[in-house]
């Protein structure tokens, strides 16, 4: 017979103590404790409008799932697999215990043949994570990590016990399918694909393990008028070439190519008794660490190409990371291909993404790093972790080990410069702290099970010195800009690889606000402070307004863009600093791409899908070609990243503070593909004096402009905020045309302060000369918001010159 494969999800109810009381409640698999709470009206869902406070209770509450399985028709092995149990569960069958697991990050199975020809009752009863966790503590002394949660001690998604931009919520549940599996002849219990190119042919490297009295695997490679079949043997190693087929490439370098593999394992007759089928893209990895003088380089190459990384930090995009759906992971992969991010690195303190993350990647050609799941904590290296590590990144790789965007393994985020720098080894005592899962374990799983792509043991990382902080090499964290200078600090830094930097700045008006249930905000409310969960973070957004701008602005519209546009500022300042290092830095991921809550945090895009102006910000450092006035002495660079020369005209303003014109000049300039050019100040303008005026700097080339002020110090004056605005509505769209009466930088429309759905606007942060014109597009979710929006145009257009005036 062939293999069944049916999903149990139906039945289940949730048994759980509650302030209120015990109640059993309907239950939904996959799911959560807190998500089933939530459909039940008992506590708010913390990603729209529930507090932390309210569901307090359930990181201590035990839990039973049951559910009745049905009868089976007879015949052959039943067994239940369990694709992911967050997290301390008990499986019993009948009342009889057949799992105890605590990794959320793997699958297990269980034989159920006995009693599946008569039905069966399901229990999975979860304990609670944290008093377990607390207990752990206490007897295997504490493990540090920088917050006060001790999420390091069994393997569940680190960031579900808080983080700096992220609630507490530690729920519990069948997060991942469940499927009774029925066979007798034979049985794929695991399939690994794994590409290459090897001597510019392409290669697929198959891997199968199965069970059963059958042993025929037939393999076929297909697609773009090529088709390849092998005959092998279950359990057998094959290295399949496949001449002719074309090679997958990165975004910006060729057609991202898949082809579809299938595996069948066939009987004597031939007839199929089980298959497996995923797609590959052919290419090769390597990283280039050449020296140049005391330093190396540290950049990913596909296919012998250096691939510089106009990257994103991605965490996971929802508390409870089940109800990610195929069409929100499309949403967002499609936003940030928007942005022309080509890299996204999955961060270790959340989960391995589901299939559908990594397909839209391959599709698109995006590459992915991936952080083994360990953040920012030590690791007691017990006989029990070791184990529990080793199957789960045996999992992992079978599982992702297919995918053409997955570039890059890590072993995780931050573990080994806490090591270093945090302050661990008084208390950790001379214990091992988990330096062995990272130069050990993993790579000894990727070598048995990958060995096509290029592994770190952490990030930052050098790979020239000891010290994991140290610039000359491999990947760095940068975070003293936000936590204490400014952004005009990246400026200073030289990267080869810049993987984490940020700054902090509030979510979309409408999502806080509804998070809090008021009509403003204020930063020193209370309430909007819970949504604050970086270390002082209120007080450092507070002090970026003082270093940008001699106003006080603490509350209301006026609040919420400065903020918005401090952050704005930094992302721009930080991209385009690392993209100006082309000879020497490889690439720059930002920290971060989204928001799993209603935040002030460092993500671009918030829970609600909202585009932050440091979004906008984003885009503008991202594209192909780029403008950019650098460092304090504010030379011009001109980034050309295509396969294509630059020539054009370039043209170039100076402004005074109060928003006269001081100077102007054009010339022809060209760029080669794939190259940059500069000018120093001097060069574009004659006035000698001119880092004696506090005014902005202008330059266009191609359509493309960019501005930003001589001088970097507070904001004191600026002219008066004057233009002539004009709104159409066309369908659920508000057509604005705008003219400036006089100089206008960083223009932003915020519709987010009326609407109350979601709002996309064309562009934002534009800078106008007097008698400039531009066509701003605001696409509304309805007809309602479109209306407010067009009747309020003038109360949300805000400007650099309104904020100061």
């Amino acid at each position: 017979m062939k293999v069944v494969r049916q999903e149990i999800s139906q039945g289940f109810s949730l048994d759980i103590q509650t302030p209120e009381g015990r109640q059993v409640l309907p239950a939904t698999v996959p799911g959560s404790i807190h998500t089933d709470l939530i459909s039940a009206g008992v506590i708010g869902d913390i990603r729209v409008d529930g507090t932390e406070a309210e569901q307090e209770w359930i990181r201590n509450a035990d839990s039973i799932y049951a559910t009745m399985v049905p009868a089976r028709t007879a015949g052959g092995v039943f067994e239940l697999k369990f694709d992911g149990l967050d997290t301390l569960a008990t499986v019993t069958v009948n009342g009889a215990v057949k799992l105890q697991s605590e990794n959320m990050h793997r699958a297990f199975s269980i034989d159920v043949t006995d009693v599946a020809a008569s039905g069966f009752d399901l229990g999975v009863a979860f304990k609670a994570p944290l008093p377990e966790a607390l207990k752990r503590q206490d007897e295997m002394g504490k493990f540090p990590n920088p917050y006060d949660m001790p999420y390091n001690y069994f393997r569940k998604m680190a960031c579900s016990f808080g983080w700096d931009w992220g609630p507490i919520t530690v729920t519990s549940g069948i997060w991942k399918p469940i499927w009774l599996t029925q066979w007798d002849q034979g049985i794929l219990d695991e399939v690994g694909l794994v590409s290459d190119v090897v001597n510019g042919v392409p290669q697929l490297h198959v891997r199968t393990v199965g069970r059963g009295s059958v042993s025929v695997v037939e393999v076929v490679i297909s697609g773009h008028g090529k088709e390849k079949f092998v005959t092998t043997t279950l359990g057998r190693d094959e290295t399949i070439t496949c001449e002719g087929f074309e090679l997958w490439h990165p975004r910006g370098f060729g057609e991202a190519t898949l082809y579809s593999v299938d595996v069948y394992l066939k009987d004597d007759a031939g007839n199929v008794v089980d298959q497996f089928s995923k797609r590959v893209g052919f290419r090769h990895l390597s990283l280039d660490q050449s020296n140049f003088g005391s330093r190396q380089m540290f950049a990913i190459c596909v296919n012998g190409q250096r691939v510089w990384a106009k990257g994103v930090n991605w965490i996971p995009d929802d508390p409870f990371p089940h109800r990610v759906t195929k069409d929100q992971y499309e949403l967002r992969i499609r936003d940030l291909y928007s942005v022309e991010v080509n890299a996204i690195r999955v961060w270790g303190g959340g989960i391995y993404e589901s299939d559908h993350f990594y397909d839209l990647c391959d599709e698109l050609g995006i590459i992915v790093w991936q952080d083994f799941l360990f953040a920012c904590a030590a690791y007691p290296e017990t006989p029990a972790m070791f184990a529990e590590v080793q199957e789960e990144s045996h999992q992992a790789i079978t599982r992702l080990g297919s995918h053409a965007s997955l570039v890059m393994w890590c072993g995780g985020n931050e573990c080994i410069e806490g090591f270093q720098h945090w302050g661990w080894k008084e208390p950790l005592a001379g214990k091992a702290w988990g330096s062995t899962f990272y130069m050990d374990t993993l790579p000894t799983s990727l070598a048995k099970f990958d060995g096509s792509r290029p592994y770190i043991p952490g990030s930052p990382f050098s790979t020239l010195k000891e010290d994991v902080k140290d610039f000359s090499s491999g990947t760095n964290h940068i975070w003293d800009v936000w936590n204490d200078t400014g952004y005009q600090r990246y400026e200073d830094y030289s990267p080869s690889f810049s993987a984490e930097f940020g700054y902090n700045g509030p979510g979309s008006w409408r999502t806080l606000t509804k998070a809090i249930g008021k009509t403003t905000l204020d930063s020193r409310d209370a309430d909007v402070a819970t949504h604050q969960k970086a270390f002082f973070g209120m007080d450092k957004v507070a002090n970026g307004l003082v270093r940008e701008f001699e106003r006080d602005l603490v509350e209301g519209p006026a609040w919420y863009f400065a903020a918005q546009l401090v952050q704005a500022r930094a992302v721009e300042v930080g991209l385009k600093h690392f993209r100006s290092q082309y000879e020497t830095c490889s690439g720059s991921v930002l920290w971060q791409y989204n928001d799993m809550w209603p935040a002030i945090s460092w993500a671009v895009l918030d829970s609600a899908s909202s585009r932050k102006l440091s979004w906008y910000a984003m885009r503008e450092a991202y594209r192909p070609r780029v403008l950019h006035f650098s460092g304090v002495e504010r030379k011009l660079i001109l980034i050309n990243d295509t396969s294509e020369a630059w020539s054009e005209t370039l043209k170039v303003w100076l402004v005074s503070e109060s928003g006269e014109l001081l100077e102007s000049e054009s010339r022809q300039v060209t760029l080669d593909a794939r190259s940059q050019s500069s000018f120093a100040l001097s060069e574009l303008f004659a006035l000698s004096d001119l880092f004696s005026r506090n005014g902005y700097l202008i330059a266009e080339l191609d359509g493309i402009r960019t501005a930003r002020r001589v001088l970097d110090k507070a904001v004191s004056k600026v002219c008066a905020h004057n233009v002539e605005l004009a709104a159409e509505i066309k369908g659920n769209s508000v057509m604005v045309h705008l003219t400036a009466n006089c100089f206008i930088h960083e223009l932003s429309l915020l519709p987010e302060l009326v609407a109350l759905d979601r709002v996309e606007v064309s562009a934002e942060r534009i800078t106008l000369l007097p008698g400039e014109s531009i066509d701003i597009t605001i696409d509304c979710s309805n007809a309602a918001d479109a209306k407010k929006v067009a009747s309020q145009i003038e109360e949300i257009t805000w400007s650099l010159n309104r904020l100061m005036n």
